[in-house]
């Protein structure tokens, strides 16, 4: 009987691999050129799961397998030659150097690989972890494709951060509607800082809608006049300002501004208007409306905490800076550590941001539909979150509720928390406590 190899390496048996074996069992009896440990080590960059003799034992369990001989990665004339081998059986990937006569391609099984498993087992760990419902703001959630983007990286000299940097921003750039952007490690207050320091200066109005929008008036430089207005009564002021100053998606009331208006009456009041887009971002739409904005990574980016943006219009007059951090300068030209590991993490996330909007729209609507005789409005709903005028309770102990920073009556549910699938749990893990 001629004697057939197949050369493995088995690092995670999958049905791809029994079925390889299976078509060379007709061929002769199966012989097993088995990788040894050393040589993934050294060709595919990691200590596999299993050492070789356990990966061995498994194969013994095979029926088809007649031997298991221990082979290099690459499969020479004088391997085969060694182990009196008729024919190599290897899958469409083959990469060794035999006789065409003495080697048979077969198709490897479409769909299924050992990387494939290790990132459905990566994925599978994430899930679990997600058990824990975040009905906060964000960070919310960790995804699959967060982890994924992870790598060692560096900002200077590094051509594969730089790649995945360039990508990454101009993606931003795109949703933010702005010309130029600049990133930071920080949260979304240092952005909101940094750019008021930059371009905010002289008669100055705050609309009002909540605590993240009275907090800006605290963020700002040295200024000739400051006012806050409420939103509400915006149609009363008709002095001229400098700058227009707002949050766009309020998260302590779940209260979203009418962006178009607000830039219309920035125009009439010769303003320029600076936009708090942390609860906006990528969920909402018209942030090209303002001269500048700024905002974080860990939001409706759903990438990682640690990078925050300020993006502006081209032609916005700079003040110069005696600070050193405030300088926008010196995070333009990267004179400082920038948040590497948060912009590789939403490198896996561009392609399937779309998808996980509309799965976040999905969790509002459900939310709506169960709890609407707890929502006093549907007017300036955010995606972000919503506002309930009851207390809300969690049906158990792996349940978040989000605290906003301020006290209210009521209560406030953030949509961020599962959206690494398509179901949405979250009405069965609470209830309004009457």
């Amino acid at each position: 009987m001629k004697r057939i190899m197949v050369d493995m390496s088995i690092t995670l048996l999958h049905h791809g691999h029994i079925r390889l074996i299976k078509r060379a069992s007709q061929y002769g009896e199966v012989v097993i050129g088995l990788t040894s440990d050393e040589e993934i080590k050294q060709y595919k960059g990691y200590v596999p799961e299993l050492a070789f003799k356990h990966r061995k034992e498994i194969l013994e369990a095979i029926t088809e397998v007649s031997e298991i001989v221990e082979t290099p990665w690459l499969i020479t004339e004088n391997i085969l030659d060694q182990f009196q081998i008729d024919l190599l059986v290897h899958g469409d990937d083959n990469a060794n150097q035999v006789a065409s006569e003495r080697l048979l391609i077969l198709p490897r099984t479409q769909g299924v690989s050992s990387q494939d498993i290790r990132k459905r087992a990566q994925s599978s760990l994430i899930s679990i972890a997600n058990q824990k419902l975040m009905l906060t703001p964000g960070p919310a959630l960790i995804l699959h494709e967060n982890l994924s983007g992870l790598r060692p990286v560096f900002g200077r000299g590094d051509s594969e951060y730089q790649s995945i940097c360039e990508k990454v921003i101009n993606w931003i750039k795109a949703l933010s509607g702005q010309d130029q952007i600049v990133y930071a490690q920080g949260s979304a207050t240092f952005a909101i800082e940094l750019a008021a320091h930059t371009f905010v200066s002289g008669r100055v109005l705050v609309v009002s809608t909540g605590y993240y929008s009275d907090r800006l008036q605290q963020l700002l430089p040295q200024c000739e006049q400051v006012n806050v207005i409420h939103y509400n009564q915006l149609n009363i002021v008709n002095d001229k300002y400098d700058w227009i100053m707002c949050a766009y998606t309020e998260t302590s009331r779940a209260f979203k501004i009418n962006l178009e208006g607000l830039r219309t009456k920035a125009d009439t009041l010769g303003a320029k208007l600076f936009v708090d887009a942390t609860g906006s971002i990528g969920l909402e739409k018209g942030h090209e409306l303002a001269d500048v904005t700024a905002f974080s990574s860990c939001k409706g980016l759903f990438g990682l905490a640690g990078a925050c943006f300020v993006a502006h219009k081209n032609g916005l007059e700079e003040k110069k800076q005696n600070t050193f951090y405030l300088n926008i300068d010196i995070h333009r030209k990267k004179m400082v550590t920038g948040p590497y590991h948060a912009i590789c993490s939403l490198y896996d996330v561009m392609p399937i941001h779309t998808q996980l909007v509309a799965r976040v729209k999905n969790s509002k609507h459900l939310l709506i539909e169960r709890f609407r005789a707890f929502i006093p409005s549907l007017d300036n709903q955010p995606l972000l979150c919503t506002y309930l005028n009851s207390t809300l309770k969690a049906k158990d102990n792996n349940v978040v509720l989000y605290s906003p920073r301020t006290e209210m009556l009521g209560s406030i549910v953030c949509h961020l928390g599962e959206v690494h699938h398509d179901e949405i749990n979250l009405i069965q893990r609470i209830h309004v406590d009457n």
